[in-house]
């Protein structure tokens, strides 16, 4: 029985360390990389390396050209069973104003490996409150949206994509 707790506490110390020791800064630019096939470009970022994650101030996403979102401050918390992004304050660009609120006061995104094949998000913002979920194997995606007294008034065009559904929410499902 000791020789078994000894060996889970240096699996569980090695498994720490491995995390704290790993070049986050290095991931980063690696997503980066892998983006720009997409033409999706992140610039003016400011990076800050933590123990077990990365801090992200004042970055711009671009898609083919055009600045579609700013990002004032960004948070990944990456460990080997879950990994989650806190973003806040977003502000998605004008050209999108007529479809959506610009206006974005948190977003979460969580990974864990107890759950594989699944992506989690959870935002708060001008358009009410959203939660998302994502099935990576058949690649279908749900949206599940309270909306707020703005989206009901000013972007009912965009609910007509959503499906209304007894509670009071909204559902979009699209498979990708």
């Amino acid at each position: 029985m000791v020789k078994i707790s000894k060996f889970l506490a240096y699996l569980l110390f090695f498994l720490l360390m491995s995390i704290v020791f790993f070049p986050k800064t290095n991931l980063f630019y690696l997503v980066e990389k892998e983006l720009a096939p997409e033409k999706i470009y992140i610039s003016n970022e400011k990076i800050e390396s933590r123990p077990f994650g990365l801090d992200l101030r004042e970055a711009s996403l671009s898609y083919e050209g055009v600045q579609s979102i700013k990002v004032k401050k960004a948070k990944f918390l990456l460990l080997f069973f879950y990994n989650s992004a806190n973003i806040e304050d977003i502000k998605l660009s004008s050209i999108i104003a007529n479809y959506w609120p610009q206006h974005i006061q948190s977003c979460k995104v969580e990974y864990m490996l107890f759950t594989p094949l699944m992506i989690k998000a959870i935002a708060k913002g001008d358009f009410g409150n959203l939660r998302a979920e994502l099935a990576l194997k058949t690649k279908h995606l749900k949206i599940f949206l309270k909306p707020s007294k703005i989206m009901l008034q000013r972007y009912k065009k965009t609910l007509h994509y959503f499906k209304k559904l007894e509670n009071g929410e909204y559902l979009y499902e699209k498979t990708l």
